[in-house]
């Protein structure tokens, strides 16, 4: 691909004429597009550029160094006394009076974050490749696992272990996933608003066209196109698109905005920005550049922090349910150290999902995610009622200021299934290993608790469902600050029906 020089890209964006919304400065090598050739639906990584394609164009990140930058972000730990498990630094002899398990070496993640967009077809897809079949466990009486040493039945499509042949189709079909903007917003307390962070933000003045992450160049011409594949992928998924080498969002709190023609069968997740400077899936690493301390991405070895807005059921024997169009919120990945998970994790076992557009029809919606101090918010909002619903944020713009909140409450939430609707996952509120322990805070006791990123945020006051009159949960006598609604509404008995 011919590359378009990075000064000359940021020029082009502050010049150009646009309807309205605010300047962005986002570089996502736009010019620098699918390898020549490739075919998505190959194993995942397969149109991704390399890093060294990246530095060839001059558009390659430093890679951080991740060392510890305060005591005020990260307090005395103790090092890891035994080998590393499973590239997770642990200790076995913590207490509440030695509560911090250090991370890895160059691990010590800020609470920095942003977001990556994972689309996939037929082998690039989590468990799409239909030539790595594993026996069924039906002959056991397991009929919805498969892969186990003692299974003995017919050879089937396998996914961790779980039947996933009615999700094939899905697999095959694809990703669908039409862009007007994506923005990253850090949220001001002084002014009660959030503030747009332009290097992390692509198309939200709305000057280029909507952008299709399944295609090369966003099915445009290469002139007019504004996002592009990273080299580090995407976790089971075989494209992925996040904002590298910039400061990422949550000081005080995040909110990042996602406004869609069409959205199906893709995920949308928040990671911290070293996770994302060093790699989700393909470690950083080129001929001539390389990390200065450690390529580790510091997903499980520093607990970066991974919370999942949207993401299809791919590993769920009944995923197919509602035509595969749940897409769950969870924060079960990697929880620990001072990424410190809720009361209400999620996944696809629960009712944390919204519905997103069908397969085959076209559905605007512009999606939000809230994370402050109380939990993560995932609002979705027809396209067609944004501007009333969220002052500054319209179908194809964003303001560089917008409201800290919606104007109505949320019809429903978890699950969310029409219309104006929410998912919630709470945060932790605890400040101290005892009350995580008490308060049922999800950490993991051989990594720690390391202090509370979370608490750290501000509460940016979005509206409580079903009112703020609401019965507010309680935990070992202390009242959290949601409602019991928000956090209980998750029977297994609903949750596929």
């Amino acid at each position: 691909s011919s590359f378009q020089p990075r000064a000359t890209m940021l020029l082009t964006v502050l010049l150009r004429s646009a309807a309205g919304g605010s300047p962005w400065t986002g570089d996502m090598h736009p010019s620098i597009g699918f390898n020549a050739g490739c075919d998505l639906g190959d194993v995942p990584g397969a149109c991704a550029p390399t890093y060294d394609n990246l530095r060839d164009g001059g558009a390659l990140w430093d890679c951080p160094d991740g060392e510890r930058q305060s005591n005020s972000t990260w307090p005395a730990c103790e090092a890891a006394k035994k080998p590393i498990i499973g590239n997770n630094p642990l200790c076995f002899d913590l207490t509440a009076s030695n509560p911090c398990c250090c991370p890895d070496t160059g691990c010590f993640a800020e609470p920095r974050f942003n977001t990556i967009i994972g689309v996939c077809r037929n082998q690039s897809c989590a468990c799409g490749n239909r030539r790595t079949l594993q026996k069924s466990c039906a002959p056991q009486g397991r009929p919805d696992q498969c892969g186990a040493p003692d299974c003995t039945g017919e050879p089937i499509v396998c996914c961790s272990g779980v039947d996933v042949r009615s999700l094939v189709p899905y697999y095959d079909l694809g990703s669908k996933a039409q862009i007007n903007y994506w923005a990253a917003y850090e949220f001001d307390p002084a002014d009660n608003q959030w503030h747009i962070q332009e290097e992390s933000s692509f198309n939200t003045d709305g000057s280029r066209p909507t952008f299709d992450l399944t295609e090369p160049f966003g099915g445009l011409d290469p002139s007019e196109a504004w996002l592009g594949p990273q080299p580090g992928g995407s976790v089971f998924w075989g494209l992925g698109y996040y904002p590298a080498g910039v400061k990422g969002v949550g000081e005080n709190a995040a909110m990042f905005v996602l406004s869609t023609e069409h959205f199906f069968g893709a995920t949308w997740y928040m990671l911290n920005q070293l996770t994302l400077d060093r790699g989700p899936a393909t470690p950083y690493s080129s001929s001539t550049a390389t990390c200065p301390v450690s390529s580790n991405n510091c997903w499980a070895a520093g607990n970066g922090g991974e919370m999942d807005f949207l993401e299809s059921p791919w590993n769920r024997k009944d995923g197919d349910v509602d035509g595969y169009r749940r897409s769950f919120s969870s924060q079960n990945n990697q929880m620990g150290r001072q990424f410190n998970g809720g009361v209400n994790t999620g996944g696809f076992h629960t009712n944390n999902y919204l519905l997103t557009a069908d397969v085959n029809t076209p559905e605007p919606i512009v999606y939000v995610a809230v994370v402050d101090k109380i939990g993560n918010w995932v609002y979705r909002i027809p396209a067609s009622e944004v501007e009333s619903i969220w002052p500054g944020l319209a179908r194809t713009t964003a303001e560089a200021t917008v409201a800290a909140r919606p104007t109505q409450t949320p019809t429903s939430v978890n699950p969310c299934r029409d219309g104006f609707c929410a998912i919630f996952t709470s945060n932790c509120q605890a400040t101290t290993w005892e009350d995580a322990l008490a308060q049922n805070c999800g950490f993991n006791q051989n990594q720690g608790f390391c202090g509370n990123w979370f608490n750290r945020m501000v509460d940016t006051q979005q509206p409580l469902f079903p009112s703020a009159a609401c019965q507010r949960d309680v935990r070992s006598g202390v009242t959290m600050p949601w409602c019991i609604e928000m956090v209980n509404n998750t029977p297994s008995a609903e949750v596929f029906v």
